[in-house]
């Protein structure tokens, strides 16, 4: 995409390659977040700092796009395009800007074919991977509903007194697993405790300040996005900013 078009509604499905996630791996915790969130600054301006073309016969970059993080000392390559609808922002590598390092690294990773969707990784799985918190890079992490545990784990759960059936509805089957498991109290069930370790299970610091928030936008429609990459749909809730999440 060119610089003053945009993707719908500014979201997208990001993928990261798996050699640009090695490459977040290499650096320290505050250069990662801050590449982190110029990646997810291209949901608003897909168009990157500028186009890449062909530079000579060998080059395969016409096509991809390249933004600049790091005080500018490193370019990311990516490629930013809508499918069925749907934004796409598909990470390719990134590097240093001496030398063209990035650029070459780009190249050889397409003439290689290195573009299969084994080795693409979506941003939240990367985030997890990194141990990198969502709000961190101004993503909300806890917007999205997973899919139900089954029927009669809920049942389990409502009859022990531990949750009512629209909570427990609200919850995976881990974190289900995890409000049976932890629950309890000295007087018996703990419907408190019981939610903060479904929420724990899903990501630890959860304070009792979250549970109500959380469960709430749970609540809310969905965005229902069918994401062309991950072939789901969205499970954030509607109109969330930024990066579309498919099943964990």
């Amino acid at each position: 995409m060119k610089a003053g078009e945009h993707l719908p509604d500014d979201q997208a499905e990001i993928v990261f390659n798996d050699v640009f996630v090695e490459y977040l791996e290499g650096l320290n915790v505050q250069d990662r977040e801050s590449v982190l969130v110029e990646v997810l600054s291209l949901c608003r301006r897909p168009g990157g700092s500028h186009p890449l073309s062909n530079r000579n016969s060998g080059d395969r970059l016409a096509g991809w796009n390249t933004v600049e993080v790091l005080n500018r000392e490193h370019r990311v390559v990516f490629a930013s395009r809508i499918e069925s609808g749907v934004g796409v922002i598909e990470v390719l590598c990134a590097g240093p800007r001496r030398a063209d390092a990035a650029y070459d690294l780009a190249n050889s990773l397409i003439a290689t074919g290195r573009l299969t969707p084994d080795e693409v990784t979506e941003i939240w799985q990367a985030l997890a991977l990194l141990e990198v918190i969502a709000e961190e890079v101004g993503l909300d992490g806890w917007d999205y509903r997973p899919p139900p545990a089954p029927a009669g784990m809920i049942k389990t759960a409502v009859a022990a007194g531990l949750l009512d059936e629209h909570t427990a509805q609200l919850l995976s089957k881990d974190e289900l697993e995890a409000a049976l498991e932890n629950g309890w109290g000295e007087q018996g069930p703990d419907p408190v405790a019981a939610v903060r370790a479904a929420l724990n299970r899903a990501r630890t610091g959860v304070d009792v300040g979250d549970l109500t928030r959380v469960l709430g936008d749970r609540a809310t429609d969905r965005c229902g996005a069918i994401l062309p990459r991950a072939g789901a749909a969205c499970i954030r809730k509607l109109g969330h900013p930024g990066a579309h999440r498919s099943s964990p």
